[in-house]
């Protein structure tokens, strides 16, 4: 029994440390951030871009570095569906049908943590969920750090990963293809 005792204070102590090397910022995406999810189809491409209005307010994240990694706990933005303009109301109905908009309000990308390559490359652990579906990505984001950070990058993304079927228009003569482009530049105020 003293073993078992000796084994979780030990184990408790050892959680009380790591809980404490977690340091909390207040982060704010700043408007003059941008968003864009961009298609195509076989008659035009198509780019959708984040009203920053929608965005929530200031969130407390924790983040800790170890070497040239940093890791991160609350680290999410949360976008809502009906703040992308994808410039008609006819295609912002299709994104929205597309999404299941209805079912599922909201985009979350979820960054649990940055290697850095350098002081101002890294690779970005990002989880990203749409219309319920979780998937994990590794994205290249260059890196400005300061009072406000900035964090720009784009990912290529299969919207069949995520179970969604592309509209398809007058009789299927006109096809969304699946892949879309997610390019953002987030700033980012301490």
């Amino acid at each position: 029994m003293k073993k078992i005792a000796f084994v979780l204070l030990v184990l408790f102590h050892s959680a009380m440390i790591h809980a404490q090397d977690f340091q909390n910022i207040k982060a704010t995406v700043l408007p003059s951030s941008q968003l864009t999810i961009i298609g195509d189809s076989n008659i035009a491409a198509f780019q959708c871009e984040f009203d920053n209005s929608y965005l929530e307010g200031a969130q407390i994240v924790k983040y800790r570095k170890t070497g040239n990694t940093i890791n991160f706990n609350g680290a999410v933005l949360s976008l809502n569906n009906r703040g992308f303009d994808c410039g008609s109301k006819g295609i912002n109905r299709d994104f929205h049908d597309l999404l299941r908009s209805d079912e599922y309000p909201k985009i979350r990308l979820e960054v649990n943590k940055i290697d850095l390559s350098s002081p101002t490359l890294g690779s970005a652990h990002v989880i990203i969920t749409i219309a319920g579906k979780h998937r994990t990505y590794n994205v290249p984001v260059k890196i400005k750090t300061g009072t406000i950070a900035e964090f720009k990058g784009k990912l290529e993304v299969n919207i069949k990963n995520y179970d969604l079927e592309p509209p398809k228009k007058l009789f299927g003569m006109i096809v969304v293809k699946d892949n879309i482009e997610i390019e953002f530049d987030l700033h980012v105020k301490k």
